[in-house]
């Protein structure tokens, strides 16, 4: 037999090999990653619209039955915020409660109202009114398509749940994309192996495996999470298609990075006596820290900064969970031990499986009273003539349920001259390519500084990393912020 027979022979069963590699280890991982993500997406949903609604309110509605009455208007103008502020349609959103006959029937909709309607009690909805927590459904099929939805208890003053707000959505449009590739390598892959013993060794080599190994390696990075991954192929052919149509998909996964970026302030707080400076680079597509500064009225500040554990989209929605309640919370007069705790309360079923989150919270005052309570949280220090002093934790971070006495906090006073600095660990742990992290120490060098402003210390505190981190890979999300006081001209 030839050597270039025996090349054909085997370049044929590499080809082989390469699809049976592309269909069978990815097939099923790209198509349970799309249900998990859904789940999650319509999970953070619904807690936080269950959030946004008052179940005094919707009690109020059930009493009623008056599709026209001010609580079913002002409950259907919630959700239909929610709503439009998650790119949902009508038919993706609604409230459940259950009657004194014990059936499920229908609450609030943002379409033509059908309120009291009986419902048939599905699985995840018996679960989560007899738990109080928010469950997801599997992926199920009814007379119009493939859907997955998520609910969330409703509760009142009392804490009583009181009803249910469900969203979901048909799966059908994310699977199209889905199918498409997989139909398009087996064809591609088909006729690829019929031709390849016409065209040899070299046509097989440079028009057919290159191809397939680059898409290979698209798939495997889209399994892996890495949306930032662009697949190179130009062959003006069907591979440059399905190149085409990978790349479409990591543009689609790559948006979570910019609705994250969106829950960061977009403009700092500016109150007289006051200068802030803020930063935050996520590891990956998108991160678990937490930064946010905001007017909770006309004389307080809320500042924070969170880091839930590890990083990537699992930490990013657990973050976002954590940012809706905490925005949910913030205006209601709350001390920020106690608001730390009820955060704690709200994301229990979340922090899980070993997750948790560290934070630090505090409230800010004219006067430069800085009252903040801190869950584990250890780069935190405040300047105070020119000497940086860390601010101790106060109680573990949220998901590590240690019984405690009462929440405990504290409070410092910032004189003109002094300032406040929050960071991630990803800032003091980061390491260079000798393994030798960046250090609490250098942190402390830096924002000593009295010659510079709030903006000079952010930017000095970068620069002084990057330049330790060199070409070493960074492997945690990266966040500062920092407050100076300054005086203000009588």
């Amino acid at each position: 037999m030839r050597l270039s027979t025996k090349l054909v022979i085997i370049s044929e069963l590499v080809l082989v090999l390469l699809v049976f590699v592309l269909l069978v280890p990815v097939r099923q991982q790209m198509r349970q990653q799309v249900i998990e993500d859904m789940q999650n997406e319509l999970r953070a949903i619904a807690v936080t619209a269950a959030l946004q609604i008052d179940g005094d309110l919707h009690e109020q509605m059930v009493a009623e039955m008056n599709p026209n009455g001010d609580a079913f208007q002002e409950l259907r103008n919630t959700i239909g915020r929610v709503m439009v502020a998650n790119g949902l349609v009508p038919d993706n959103i609604y409230t459940f409660y259950m009657g004194d006959d014990d059936v499920l029937h229908f609450g609030v909709m943002t379409q033509d109202p059908f309120l009291g309607d009986p419902y048939d009690l599905k699985p995840h909805q018996a679960m989560s009114l007899t738990s109080g927590e928010p469950y997801t459904s599997e992926l199920y099929y009814d007379d119009y398509g493939q859907w997955i939805s998520a609910v969330a208890p409703i509760r009142n003053r009392a804490g009583e749940v009181v009803g249910l707000i469900e969203v979901n959505r048909r799966a059908d449009a994310y699977f199209v994309r889905y199918d498409y590739v997989i139909l398009l390598v087996t064809v591609i892959g088909l006729v690829g192996l019929a031709m390849s013993s016409l065209l040899g060794y070299f046509v097989l080599r440079h028009l057919i495996i290159k191809p397939v190994d680059a898409i290979h390696q698209g798939m495997v990075a889209l399994g892996n999470g890495d949306f930032n991954h662009t697949v190179n192929v130009k062959t003006r052919d069907e591979f440059e298609e399905l190149a085409q149509t990978l790349n479409s998909l990591f543009k689609q996964l790559n948006v979570a990075r910019s609705i994250q970026a969106n829950f960061f302030p977009k403009q700092l707080p500016d109150r007289p006596g006051f200068r802030f400076a803020a930063r935050t680079d996520p590891c990956d597509a998108t991160g678990g820290d937490y930064i946010d500064a905001f007017n909770i009225d006309d004389e307080t500040i809320a500042i924070l900064v969170a880091d839930v554990t590890g990083h990537g989209l699992g930490p990013s929605l657990l973050m976002a969970s954590c940012r809706s309640a905490l925005h949910a919370l913030a205006r209601n007069g709350l001390e920020p031990a106690e608001l730390v705790r009820q955060v704690e309360v709200q994301l229990e079923s979340d922090l899980t499986n070993g997750r948790f989150i560290t934070m630090i919270f505090g409230l800010l005052k004219p006067d430069g009273t800085f009252t903040y309570a801190n869950a584990g949280h250890a780069p935190a220090m405040v300047v105070k003539q020119g000497r940086a002093v860390r601010l101790d934790s106060h109680r573990p971070p949220l998901g590590v349920f240690i019984d405690m006495a009462e929440p405990q906090q504290d409070t410092i006073k910032l004189e003109p001259g002094d300032r406040v600095v929050f960071t991630s660990d990803g800032v003091n742990e980061a390491q260079n390519d000798r393994n030798e992290q960046f250090g609490q120490d250098r942190i402390e060098q830096i924002i000593v500084n009295a010659h510079v402003d709030a903006v000079g210390v952010v930017r000095n505190l970068q620069s002084a990393l990057d330049q330790h981190i060199g070409a070493a890979p960074v492997h945690d999300d990266i966040t500062m912020l920092c407050v100076d006081r300054i005086a203000v001209a009588s």
